[in-house]
């Protein structure tokens, strides 16, 4: 009967989408709560990733398949990094980490911090930020796991994660010098799970399903990469339109990742055309997104949308 009402609990995914493949496994042990990856800008093949609450703030390098190329200390506390972003700016390479864990929304005050990325040879010593950028949410306290930096428009895009319809946030990459900045509510992020619910669901399922754990934004602008426990979503923006505008022109793509912990970490490539993703568990499997998109979802208002499982 237990075993019964277990599978009745787990989220009815069906097969993996066959885009999305394991392609290795973290090799370091100290890195057990994967929870944000993003890709280098200066070295081939690295990328950088962080536990999430509770440990050191400290960055870790690895290649694609998960071995290790070494870490790196940044001399900030580490309340709860959930994400980390890289980008271009001038020529220059930048990370961004994101300080914005928050299950319980009694943060008032939240941070982006941000630092120069290393070259091929990671400083020993621990790494000053540049700058910190202090923020808090215009509507009041909220968990945040996911940030995108987009260089573009001067600005990070931030996901709230425990409320629904999740928020798509925007903050500005330079504010005044000792301010607080204002992250800003720009658009409601469309549905990311479109099966019907379970039966029977495990306390929490529901508050969980298709919340965004992670997102990343291409070098161009042009795509926007979202991660879910239980998906990847992608959206594609079009001519000037902004986010808001897309989101409401079309549908995301969807896809279904292989059963994994805890999905949290999730970085489009330099090219903007594929993406790695890791979870939080000691040794994560790494799986990677090729690219291959299927057709767009219809949308669940319509009466063309995707049946039950």
């Amino acid at each position: 009967m237990l075993a019964a009402l277990l599978l009745l609990a787990a989220p009815a995914l069906g097969a993996a989408d066959a885009a999305i493949r394991q392609v290795g496994a973290i090799e370091d042990a100290t890195l057990v709560e994967l929870s944000g990856l993003a890709v280098s800008r200066r070295v081939a093949d690295r990328w950088w990733g962080h536990n999430d609450s509770g440990g050191a703030p400290e960055l870790f390098a690895f290649d694609s398949r998960g071995r290790s190329l070494g870490k790196i200390l940044l001399a900030v506390p580490a309340f709860d990094w959930e994400d980390i972003a890289n980008y271009q700016q001038d020529g220059v390479a930048y990370l961004a980490v994101a300080d914005t864990g928050d299950n319980f929304s009694f943060r008032a005050q939240l941070a982006i911090r941000i630092v120069a990325e290393p070259g091929a040879e990671l400083p020993s010593a621990p790494l000053q930020p540049l700058r910190t950028i202090d923020f808090r949410f215009e509507d009041g306290p909220r968990d945040c796991e996911a940030l995108a930096a987009d260089p573009a428009r001067r600005r990070f895009l931030l996901l709230d994660k425990q409320r629904k319809p999740a928020g798509l946030y925007e903050v500005p990459m330079d504010p005044p010098a000792g301010s607080v900045a204002v992250a800003r509510r720009i658009a409601d992020l469309p549905s990311l799970y479109r099966q019907p619910a379970p039966p029977a669901s495990l306390t929490g399922a529901d508050r969980n399903r298709g919340t965004p754990t992670a997102m990343d934004l291409s070098a161009d602008g042009r795509r926007l990469a979202v991660l879910t426990y239980t998906h990847l979503a992608i959206f594609e923006r079009r001519g000037d339109e902004d986010w808001p505008q897309a989101f409401k022109a079309r549908d995301p793509v969807l896809m279904r990742l292989p059963r994994m912990r805890i999905a949290e970490g999730m970085g489009l490539a330099a090219d903007g055309n594929s993406a790695l993703i890791g979870g939080e568990k000691l040794h994560t499997p790494l799986l990677r997104w090729d690219g291959t998109l299927p057709a767009p979802a219809p949308s669940p208002n319509s009466p063309t949308s995707v049946p039950p499982e």
